[in-house]
């Protein structure tokens, strides 16, 4: 299964909770389920957000020093 078709599936299936939530004509008990699972997933994402954002900057870092130490090895060459 590749990664779009998985990201269509769950923009569905938070689609289908929201509707859930919203539809006047459903019993209380299951709004109150498809909320519960809308709280989870978005714990999830916000998880997965600061972890590859984190890991993101802590690469950007390391290249930018590696950059640095490269630079500063080339100008102790020309002196």
């Amino acid at each position: 299964m590749d990664g779009g078709n998985k990201m269509n599936k769950l923009g569905g299936y938070i689609t289908r909770l929201m509707t859930t939530v919203l539809d006047k004509e459903q019993e209380q008990f299951v709004k109150d389920l498809a909320l519960s699972e809308l709280i989870r997933l978005n714990v999830d994402v916000n998880e997965f957000i600061g972890k590859h954002t984190k890991d993101m900057y802590d690469k950007q870092k390391e290249q930018q020093e590696k950059q640095l130490l490269q630079e500063d090895n080339k100008n102790v060459k020309d002196k």
